[in-house]
């Protein structure tokens, strides 16, 4: 029982000790430290401080050339300029606020703030700090810089735009609202509302959003993206709803460029190096397939499912699943198209020549529905549209005489009734 009780009061001992304590951070002063000349008007408890004007409180502080100390309220209005430090970074701006209570420092005009480390860098016009949560807010023409070093010593940076940002420094998580833009790299993203997680390397977009690569393009709902472990280079994209997905191949070695699109309710891709490995849309799949000088013919896949794969950002094979068709275009070694190739079925599985950017094979498997295909000769088409159209040239030139002859007869014929047409008096 005396054991108990001393347990207890021990406790209690180390709660008053600890109350203590944090009673007496927050009630640490506010100290000016210097100032050249300063004014007291006693009424209203303000102090006016001019030239070098100096503030310290706990670990912070802030310099300025003109102050007004509200000693009653706590705070101090700088307007000669405002350089406010803390531990691990700074602000600087034409001028500032610091509210005691509760440890938020604003900052207004030509805004500039930044950590010690140089990871980040804060522009614009106008900046809230909670020193306690370690929380910026940027509600005007706000810019956020993030900056890693590379192991080559260059310097990636991401650069976050927009009508409002919200910059959790401790947990480096970005929220942008409003006209946002990120651009990392080759890398450039655009919505309403966007999510960046520096610490954990994804990007969370709604509004509008839109994803541009050096040859890809996204678009969709909503859209989630995830970089690599360093932060550089995309690792993968997943679209929800209305989902759009642009993949270009530039003309190389007198090689045509290609175009790959597809669409649907759901799309997910992988990259590696920047360059696209997979493509997988699901929920009224559609997807087309062209060469840049061969635009009118598009390669067509439709199904319930649709999975792409690429090899160095080419296409290299496809499986269309439920409810699948396909069509296919040949073309020859001069570029004119010879046929076409239409295939339906359950699933179809398509190999690509990424030499010739062509369909290598085509294998058509049916369960539900029989599996079906048909070659068209396009060739055999055009010439049997020519032939029928010689024939009807032809045919239109012979009888042109024929008609001829034939109206010169009728007027031959109307003469000689009049010549022998009896006289009107008879």
């Amino acid at each position: 029982m005396k054991s108990a009780f001393r347990k207890t009061w021990l406790l209690s001992l180390f709660l008053v000790a600890l109350l203590a304590t944090s009673a007496a951070a927050q009630s640490s002063p506010l100290i000016m430290k210097h100032a050249d000349s300063l004014a007291v008007a006693r009424k209203r408890g303000t102090l006016l401080l001019q030239g070098r004007v100096h503030f310290v409180h706990d670990s912070i502080q802030f310099r300025t050339q003109r102050a007004f100390w509200h000693k009653y309220a706590e705070t101090v209005q700088c307007n000669g300029g405002f350089l406010f430090t803390h531990p691990s970074g700074y602000i600087q701006a034409e001028s500032g606020l610091y509210q005691k209570k509760n440890a938020i420092a604003t900052a207004s005009g030509n805004v500039h703030a930044g950590d010690s480390a140089s990871t980040y860098l804060f522009t614009g016009e106008y900046l809230e700090y909670d020193r306690e949560k370690e929380i910026l807010t940027m509600p005007q023409k706000p810019k956020l810089y993030q900056f890693e070093k590379q192991k080559n010593g260059k310097i990636d940076t991401v650069t976050i735009s927009a009508k409002r940002i919200i910059y959790n420094k401790k947990d480096a998580f970005a929220q942008a609202f409003d006209q946002v833009k990120v651009t990392q790299n080759e890398m450039v993203v655009t919505c309403d509302t966007g999510y960046f997680d520096r610490k954990n390397n994804w990007l969370s977009m709604k509004g509008h959003p839109t994803c541009d690569l050096k040859n890809y393009h996204l678009t969709g709902d909503s859209i989630f993206l995830v970089l690599d472990s360093t932060g550089k280079s995309l690792q993968s994209a997943l679209v929800i709803r209305n989902a759009h997905g642009i993949q270009q191949e530039e003309p190389k070695r007198n090689a045509p460029g290609s175009v790959t699109e597809a669409f649907g309710d759901t799309l997910y891709a992988q990259f590696s190096n920047d360059k696209i490995e997979r493509l997988y849309v699901n929920l009224n799949a559609k997807g087309f397939f062209y060469e840049t000088d061969l635009k009118e013919y598009r390669n067509l896949m439709d199904g319930d499912r649709l999975d792409l794969y690429f090899n160095q950002g080419k296409m290299d094979r496809a499986i269309v699943s439920g409810k699948a068709q396909s069509t296919y275009f040949y073309v020859k070694k001069d570029r004119s198209v010879s046929g076409k190739n239409e295939a339906t079925g359950d699933t179809i599985h398509i190999v690509f020549d990424a030499q010739k950017n062509a369909v290598k094979s085509l294998k058509l498997l049916g369960a539900a529905a029989m599996a079906s295909g048909r070659y068209i000769d396009m060739e055999k088409e055009q010439r049997n549209k020519k032939a029928q159209a010689d024939s009807l040239k032809v045919e239109s030139g012979d009888n042109a005489p024929k008609e001829k002859m034939k109206s010169h007869l009728d007027m031959i014929k109307k003469m000689r009734e009049k010549q022998i047409a009896p006289p009107k008096d008879l």
